[in-house]
């Protein structure tokens, strides 16, 4: 009888201390999972908007891989709307259309260029709206489906997400995407205008070597005025911060 309560209890001990072994691996694997996680957003984070590229590579498993994707989905989808308001602004497209070359292969009436100040309007407006959309609270709530993962890592995600630095950074962000919205309306409007000039003093300016000349004093004055407003517009373009987001914080 003695024999078999022994044996009893070592069948009970070897089951207890295979379930805490479990236990703890399992704990052990889940926290080098959210290690991999945490560092995995860190890098993705600091990474330059601009300059950097966002490929969605997943190194966590599981729910940590489920909460990975998803925000790393989210730092792509912010990054590509940045490049595309960059691109534009920087693009020969754009730079160009007040070129004397352009100005006289478009003239009278700057089809092409009007066509062109359009189109970049409306893919800069589209992608301002898609990266303050990105900034709204209610957005970032629904990157991920609460009822895919345990409350756990449900408050390991928003503790990711929610960092204060994070809420300056979304302010800021938003911010400057209202900034960069009202200084490039103003800039493609006042190229619209700039060409409007033009077409409607088109008998009265020529070029000769890369220089413009006009028929009075009063077209000159006009002239110079409606560029002054232009550069005046281009001096408040300071976007580049927005490029420089970063994690500094430990998760």
């Amino acid at each position: 009888m003695k024999k078999m309560v022994k044996k009893i209890l070592i069948i009970i001990g070897i089951i207890i201390i295979t379930l805490i072994g479990l236990l703890i691996w399992a704990v052990a694997r889940d926290f080098k999972q959210e290690e991999i996680l945490k560092q995995e957003i860190i890098n993705y984070s600091n990474k330059d908007f601009i300059k950097d590229d966002f490929p969605i590579d997943i190194k966590s498993k599981g729910d940590y891989a489920y909460i990975e994707k998803a925000i790393k989905k989210y730092y792509k989808e912010l990054a590509d709307n940045i490049k595309i308001i960059n691109y534009y602004i920087n693009s020969d497209e754009l730079t160009n259309i007040l070129s004397i070359q352009n100005l006289e292969q478009d003239r009278p009436n700057f089809i092409k260029s009007h066509a062109a100040i359009n189109k970049i309007r409306d893919k800069t407006t589209k992608a301002i709206e898609n990266i303050s959309k990105l900034c709204e609270k209610n957005t970032i709530d629904n990157l991920i489906n609460k009822d895919k993962i345990d409350e756990y890592n449900y408050e390991l995600y928003l503790n990711i997400m929610y960092t204060n630095q994070d809420i300056k950074q979304l302010e800021q962000t938003n911010k400057e995407m209202e900034e960069i919205s009202s200084n490039l309306t103003a800039l493609l409007d006042k190229l619209d205008e700039i060409l409007n000039f033009f077409e409607a003093n088109n008998y009265s300016w020529i070029s000769q070597n890369d220089q413009l000349y006009f028929e009075t004093d009063n077209l000159v004055t006009a002239y110079n005025s409606l560029y002054k407003e232009l550069f005046d517009i281009l001096n408040k373009f300071d976007y580049n911060e927005i490029s420089n987001n970063s994690k500094n914080e430990q998760l």
